[in-house]
């Protein structure tokens, strides 16, 4: 059998100085929580107001610089800033499809190089024979997004022995 459980609410005292030690070690605790809180907070604030103090010198140092604008710089820099943005307009996609849908094999493109500021396409390309080449620039004649096609050179590669013609017409897109 089980022995019966003795409960004693009525303390004859000697177990109360360990309940006053852990509440004096506590209470001491929580002092140096306090006191360690109190130091930090004072530090993050001096910082707050450090910082503050130099971005105030720093905007008062930019106020100070003059800005001197190079009007030459400037136009420059919109000029080419410009010339980025209509480059970046052109009809890529269609240029291409254009230039690249010629049915026939005997001409190659070699580059496409587009002046969006002067509103031309040039494009380097290589075919086997004059005849090809005659009728490759007759294609893009009749492609709508070209207008004006205008041979500027072309050269019977004569080292090669296939004798291909590089040549470069120029179109205003």
């Amino acid at each position: 059998m089980m022995e019966a459980l003795k409960l004693d609410y009525l303390s004859d005292g000697r177990n109360i100085w360990v309940g006053i030690i852990a509440l004096l070690a506590g209470l001491s605790g929580m002092g140096w929580m306090l006191w360690t809180y109190h130091e930090g907070s004072q530090k993050i604030g001096q910082q707050q107001l450090l910082i503050a103090e130099i971005r105030n010198e720093r905007a008062s140092k930019l106020e100070l610089i003059p800005v001197e604008a190079d009007s030459e710089k400037v136009t420059l820099e919109t000029t080419q800033a410009k010339a980025i943005i209509l480059e970046l307009n052109l009809p890529w996609k269609e240029l291409f499809a254009a230039v690249e849908s010629y049915s026939k094999d005997d001409v190659a493109v070699l580059s496409i190089e587009p002046d969006s500021q002067k509103g031309f396409v040039r494009i380097n390309a290589e075919a086997k024979s004059l005849d090809s080449m005659l009728a490759y620039l007759a294609y893009l004649q009749k492609t709508p997004l070209f207008r004006e096609i205008e041979l500027i050179n072309h050269q019977v590669q004569e080292q090669d022995p296939h004798q291909p013609v590089r040549f470069m017409p120029v179109s205003g897109s």
